[in-house]
């Protein structure tokens, strides 16, 4: 019985050690990726899970990575672990980042509103706690005469609104897999602006808590048709 709960233990603070450190890491990742002028990024709440593809590193390639670093995990690329797990963000301490389902993520960027109509101050007040991004909430009662007019007035209020220059634009984050030493991993980065998006594979070297980013390959971009 003392063996079973010192394995439990023993398994519980593997976990969390990894936690820890896949939250460190991601929050570099945050920093590192945000412009000076932002406050914060929008965050899509799932990771992100790599496209297969297949990818051989050249012999020009791999030389110029070694003189530049004899270290370089070149397994990383050549051999890739891949992460089929989904993982919601929301569980971790991040900074800097608000994090919303896919869905939301896009209605931000594109700055399209979403309508709900409650009956009091109550039901107002309980919609507001679920911090639904770009909500447009009115209070109507039944049967009120200017309901049509309030309903129109908030729209348009909201219409006017200037979006904030952090929301134009989220990320989504594949979960990192680090080398045997611990000292590089990858992870892919996915930004999308107004429906267009762009993405990459990219390796970092983590070192005293500062990243280097030595290689990126992998480059895919997605675009948003608009049929009239």
């Amino acid at each position: 019985m003392k063996k079973l709960i010192l394995s439990i233990l023993l398994y519980s603070f593997q976990i969390y050690g990894q936690n820890a450190d896949l939250e460190k890491t991601i929050n570099l990742i945050i920093a590192e990726i945000t412009p000076n002028n932002f406050k914060y990024i929008n965050l899509v709440e799932e990771n992100l899970i790599e496209k297969e593809f297949d990818y051989s590193i050249q012999n020009y390639q791999k030389r110029e990575m070694l003189s530049k670093d004899s270290l370089f995990p070149t397994e990383l690329i050549t051999t890739p672990q891949k992460e089929k797990n989904r993982i919601s963000w929301k569980t971790f301490k991040l900074n800097n980042c608000k994090i919303y389902p896919e869905k939301d993520c896009e209605r931000i960027v594109t700055n399209s509103k979403y309508f709900i109509e409650v009956k009091n101050k109550l039901e107002y007040d309980s919609i507001i706690k679920l911090n639904i991004p770009n909500t447009v909430i009115v209070i109507t009662k039944l049967g009120e005469p200017k309901a049509a007019l309030k309903r129109k007035k908030a729209v348009e209020k909201a219409e006017k609104e200037e979006q904030n220059m952090e929301d134009k634009s989220y990320f989504s984050f594949s979960v990192p897999v680090f080398s045997e030493n611990k000292k590089y991993f990858r992870i892919t980065i996915y930004e999308n602006k107004k429906g267009n998006g762009e993405g990459s594979s990219k390796i970092y070297k983590i070192e005293n808590d500062i990243l280097t980013e030595i290689f990126e390959y992998n480059r895919w971009s997605t675009f948003r048709s608009i049929v009239n």
